[in-house]
C-alpha cells in the first residue's frame, strides 16, 4: 500500500459535510488527521489562498502528488482508496 497522509480541515462537530467526509475514510479504512480549521488563523489563510470556500478542507500526499479539496466528496474519496490499495 502506498504511503498517503490525509489531513482533514474540519469546521466542527455541527459542520455535516465534516462528518459525512470522516465517517467515508473511516468506512474505507483510510489513516487521516482531523484539524479544526479554526484552530489557528494561517490555516484559515492558506484555505482562503488555495480558493476553498467550503468545509471540510481535503488535503492528501501520496508519492505520486499532492491534492486537496473543498466539500463532501465521495468521488475524490473513493479514487484515494483505490489509490491506496
Amino acid at each position: 500500500m502506498p504511503e498517503l497522509t490525509v489531513t482533514v480541515y474540519t469546521a466542527g462537530t455541527s459542520c455535516q459535510p465534516c462528518r459525512m467526509t470522516l465517517r467515508h475514510l473511516d468506512r474505507l479504512g483510510i489513516a487521516y488527521t482531523a484539524i479544526p480549521i479554526d484552530s489557528d488563523d494561517a490555516i484559515r489563510e492558506a484555505a482562503i489562498e488555495l480558493g476553498m470556500k467550503t468545509a471540510p478542507i481535503v488535503c492528501v500526499a501520496t508519492p505520486a502528488g499532492e491534492d486537496q479539496w473543498d466539500g463532501y466528496r465521495p468521488d475524490k474519496l473513493d479514487a484515494l482508496a483505490a489509490e491506496a490499495a
